[in-house]
């Protein structure tokens, strides 16, 4: 049978409102998975490493009309001790000795977006300031039941101008696994605080004067839904292509933004993995 991707590569932060490009959030939510790390390592490694490369064709930001086509190249180094840096998720470790269940720590930079985010007019967010990529730190924890995998992820802006809590729980399920290819079906549900809606979501009365947007003020629940579908097709022991395709919902207070063109957006994404 065709075993679990070992690393994730080439992820979706699926709850920022950010500038940059990537992935559908479907598969591995926004964090390092790291089960089955070593099930195709030789005995006595100590270093594995992936490397990713592909494209993706998504909305510039979250919420956004306009959509791109964008390059995806990523880099993810992990040891056998639990420790693991990531392109996509900074530094952490992790514990993956229990089959059923694994748990990760880790710090990494946020999401930013820059005051002239081109959609549809060039000028989506001149007036409103731009936001900087700051120091967070996270936690998660995947539940295996068979071919059910549960996970939870919480974040956490450490700096003044970052605070904000998110909380993602996703279930992924194996609908078909073989040799010759693997199918996930893959579901989340984020929610986030206040801190974290207003600075992405919300529009002060002074950036309503420097803007061409009203005032509004976002509160804290339910910002994103995400369902998606995701295909595993190996190559060889070392090299498999992982193509995913996602449906991100905004909702609440995230929806209702003057920010927001689209509440509903679409995500493709296809690259090569290459793992040693």
């Amino acid at each position: 049978m065709l075993k679990p991707l070992i690393l994730s590569v080439c992820i979706l932060s699926p709850i920022s409102f950010a500038s940059e490009l990537t992935l559908g959030s479907g598969t591995e939510q926004g964090l390092l998975r790291l089960q089955s790390l070593w099930a195709e390592a030789s005995e006595g490694d100590n270093w594995q490493l992936a490397a990713g490369l592909g494209m993706a064709y998504a909305p510039e930001v979250l919420g956004g009309k306009k959509y791109k086509a964008s390059p995806l190249v990523s880099l993810d180094v992990a040891h056998r001790s639990g420790f693991f840096i990531s392109s996509s998720n900074g530094i952490g470790w992790s514990y993956t000795d229990n089959p059923a269940w694994q748990a990760a720590v880790f710090l990494g930079a946020s999401a930013s977006r820059d005051e002239k985010d081109q959609l549809t007019d060039k000028i989506t967010f001149k007036g409103m300031g731009k936001i900087d990529s700051a120091l967070q730190a996270g936690a998660s924890i995947n539940y295996n039941l068979g071919d059910i995998e549960l996970s939870s992820v919480i974040t956490t802006g450490l700096s003044d101008k970052n605070r904000g809590v998110q909380l993602t729980l996703g279930a992924d399920y194996t609908a078909y696994a073989s040799e010759q290819f693997a199918l996930t079906l893959n579901s989340s549900l984020t929610a986030s605080n206040g801190k974290y809606q207003q600075r992405w979501y919300g529009v002060t009365a002074q950036q309503a004067k420097n803007s061409r947007f009203k005032a509004y003020q976002a509160g804290s629940g339910l910002t994103l839904a995400s369902v998606g579908i995701t295909g595993i097709v190996p190559i060889s022991k070392e090299l498999r292509l992982v193509s995913n395709l996602t449906y991100n919902q905004l909702l609440g207070d995230a929806a209702d933004s003057p920010l927001v063109k689209s509440k509903g957006s679409g995500a493709f994404s296809t690259h090569l993995q290459y793992t040693w």
